[in-house]
Order: C-alpha cells, then structure tokens, then sequence
C-alpha cells in the first residue's frame, strides 16, 4: 500500500513539474516574440540591381541623391549615387502617400521594402493590346521612365512605335536571358531622411511633408 501511494505522489509531482515547464517554456516564446526587432538590411545603390532579388518582401536602407520626381502626383523618384550609373525606382506607401517635388536633389537615406515587376510574354501581350486600342496604359506616365524606359508604358498620348519599339526590345530581352520572364525591382519606401551633408556630424532632417507643405 505504502508503495501504491509512493508511486501516485511521484506522479503527480512529475506531472506538476511538467505544467511548470510548458508555462515557462509558453512564457519565454512570448517573451521572445516581444522583443523580435525587424533586420533592415543597407544596400548600396550601385549593388542594389545584383542582391535586390535576395530582398524581395523585405526591408532595406538605401542611401544616395534625389535625381528625379515625377511630376504626375509625386508618385515615384529615382536615387542615384556618384559611385555608379544605377538609377533605381522609389515609390511611396500609404502613409507617405507622395514624394514632395523640393526632395529632388536632396541626399536621402531610405527605408522601404524591395518589389519586383515580372516582364513575361502574357504582360507583353496586354500591353501591345493597350497600344492598339489607343489605351492611357494605367497611370505610368513615362516620365523619368525606369532602366532606360524599357518598362514604364507611355500614357495618354504616348508614342505608339516608341511604345512598340519598347515591347519588342523586352520581348528580345527575355529570348536571350534563357527564360521565361525578366525581373525588375523597385522600392516601396516607408520612411525616408534628409541628409543635411554641410552639417560636420552628419545630422539627419526628416522630412516627411506633402505637396502642400504639410509634415506627416
């Protein structure tokens, strides 16, 4: 009898022990859960075309120089370094909603989230069918036009054999990168800085304000 109970009260203690041991093991992933800090990667401009395809869906910082926003909206800028001839494409969540036009020539440090545009020979079919039917082509208004203008359409009024000679160049593109489709990334900024470059200890501004001069 005696060794009837011994044996119940050895397990119900390893029992307790281990409820004890599930709780904390719950409490820690919690705990660990709570203090997950986001990685922002830094990626030079001049090397953001080679690893941008590693950064799909995730969070970067880019620094370089303002060189051009479109004036359609604020709906895009394009940054460039004196380091190399990359020009890459930002564009602005939600919350930023637009770049103001007084960013162009500024330095800039950037946070944002690497997108990528696929160029297959379905897109390029909807496209040419864009061209035909006289279509304004969504709201790309060619200006400042991406990697040369191989990829922004044109919009209202645009050239129908420019536009041609821009699906036929990517359709050869594709025949001779050995697949199926071209990739084109992008940067949907989420937050962004001034760099105040007279400043000896290099502050940074923020700057977030809109085209009426208003700060977000």
């Amino acid at each position: 009898m005696k060794n009837y109970l011994l044996i119940i009260t050895l397990i119900a203690l390893f029992a307790t022990s281990c409820e004890n041991s599930n709780k904390q093991a719950d409490a820690n992933k919690v705990g660990d859960t709570m203090t997950i800090v986001e990685q922002i990667t830094p990626v030079a401009v001049a090397d953001f075309e080679a690893k941008a395809g590693d950064f799909v869906g995730k969070k970067i910082e880019l620094s370089g120089t303002v060189d051009h926003i479109c004036k359609h909206g604020g709906q895009r800028l394009f940054l460039v370094s004196e380091t190399s001839d990359a020009r890459i494409k930002i564009t602005p969540d939600e919350e930023i909603a637009a770049f103001n036009a007084e960013l162009e020539g500024n330095n800039i440090v950037i946070i944002g989230i690497v997108e990528e545009q696929r160029i297959d020979e379905a897109y390029l079919r909807e496209w040419e069918e864009e061209i035909k039917s006289g279509s304004d082509m969504a709201d790309d208004k060619g200006e400042g036009s991406h990697l040369g203008g191989k990829v922004e359409k044109g919009g209202e009024g645009a050239d129908i054999d420019e536009e041609m000679q821009k699906v036929n160049a990517l359709r050869e593109e594709i025949k001779a990168s050995g697949t199926d489709h071209l990739s084109f990334y992008s940067v949907l900024c989420t937050d962004y800085t001034i760099v105040d470059v007279s400043d000896d200890d290099s502050e940074h501004e923020h700057d977030h304000s809109d085209g009426d001069g208003h700060n977000h």
